[in-house]
């Protein structure tokens, strides 16, 4: 089990700090002995296993995973880490560190609806930004879009540094509705704000925000548009297999509109749905999508899989209402800012003991090379 260990952390690291830092240090003042410049051994002992004890903290290990597309390894770390119970309990808002992962593993795995219920209680915890860009886009998975325009619409009137989940997700919402001015107008600033946020922004998030303006700027007969966003769309994913199936996607629907071989097209559909079946199923669920091909045998049996996979999620989702109350809440208690994740105590203990230790570096410095020379 995956429990929160700030507290052992807070101790192991004061512990160790003074046994390995200080007292050799102070020892070494004391007796007018620098043992060669041994206590800096221990300086640096004692630093390299803090940076240790942070890289292979769970959190850190579950970003792992999601940085290499591994969604299933980092469900199961989250799945495990919210699953403790008693002192060990992740409570408050320590417990978004993996309810945000998790919504984004979640709905990465076509599991819209498990993600709309881990993205539910993250807004119970703090309605900010990101945890309603996060529901806006398990909505949008979950084709509720008038749920989804709404979710996104309050995290974005509660900061001016839009949310790129959310402005992707309302994008994505507005074009189902018929709207594909607005949609690129929406994805376009989200795209913009990737830029600047690039590579703290989510890879996830920036694919859909390039799949949504490629079928947008399509839709507009922006062709020249299109095709440079189908160019970064094609390098956004780097190796994650299942993002690859976006362009892979937006490839075989630039060539039904050309009315190309329906074989290509079909091939490029099946490697897709190779790396990501929910998405492709998801897909052709959206207005207006495959049209060229709709007398096709081949799309009659992929839509009826489509509309089977739909009322499945549909059916262990979040009903309306609770999506109703979540939202009603989040406009009396949302806040711009997303809620501190981290342990505080460690945090303070963390710079505590930094700046102890430069201090003690300072003086030993002086005690041995400048006021004793």
């Amino acid at each position: 089990m995956t429990g929160d260990r700030s507290r052992i952390f807070t101790i192991g690291l004061a512990i160790s700090w003074f046994l390995i830092v200080a007292l050799p240090i102070i020892v070494s003042v004391r007796t007018t002995q620098s043992w060669e410049g041994l206590p800096l051994l221990g300086v640096v002992v004692w630093y390299l296993g803090l940076r240790l004890a942070r890289l292979i903290s769970p959190a850190v290990r579950a970003d792992a995973y999601m940085r290499y597309g591994n969604y299933a390894a980092a469900a199961a770390r989250c799945r495990s880490a919210l699953a403790v119970t008693g002192i060990g309990a992740w409570t408050g808002t320590r417990r978004l560190i993996w309810l945000n992962r998790y919504t984004t593993a979640l709905w990465m795995l076509g599991k819209p609806d498990e993600a709309l219920t881990a993205a539910l209680e993250a807004i119970s915890i703090s309605s900010d930004p990101e945890t309603l860009g996060n529901g806006a886009t398990a909505l949008l998975a979950l084709n509720r879009y008038t749920e989804a325009a709404g979710a996104a619409r309050l995290a974005q009137s509660l900061s001016r540094e839009r949310s790129v989940s959310a402005n992707a997700a309302l994008a994505g919402a507005t074009l189902a509705r018929g709207l594909p001015a607005d949609a690129e107008a929406l994805a376009m600033a989200a795209f913009t704000d990737v830029q600047a946020l690039l590579p703290l922004a989510r890879r996830e998030h920036y694919a859909a925000c390039l799949a949504v303006l490629c079928r947008a700027q399509r839709a507009l007969k922006r062709d020249d548009d299109a095709t440079q966003t189908f160019i970064a769309l094609q390098k956004a994913p780097g190796s994650i297999q299942a993002l690859q199936a976006l362009a892979l996607v937006e490839e075989a629907e630039r060539l039904s509109a050309a009315s190309e071989g329906r074989d290509r097209i079909f091939d490029l559909l099946t490697d897709a749905y190779e790396r990501n079946a929910p998405y492709v199923l998801w897909y052709f669920t959206q207005p207006d999508s495959f049209n060229a091909l709709r007398d096709d045998p081949r799309y009659q049996k992929t839509i009826a899989a489509a509309d089977e996979r739909e009322v499945e999620v549909a059916a262990g989702a979040p009903s309306v209402e609770q999506v109703a109350v979540a939202l009603a809440s989040a406009r009396k208690t949302g806040h711009a800012r997303p809620a501190r994740q981290s342990s505080q105590l460690a945090l303070l203990a963390q710079i505590a003991t930094l700046s102890a230790t430069l201090a003690l570096l300072t003086w030993w410095t002086w005690a041995f090379f400048i006021g004793g020379a």
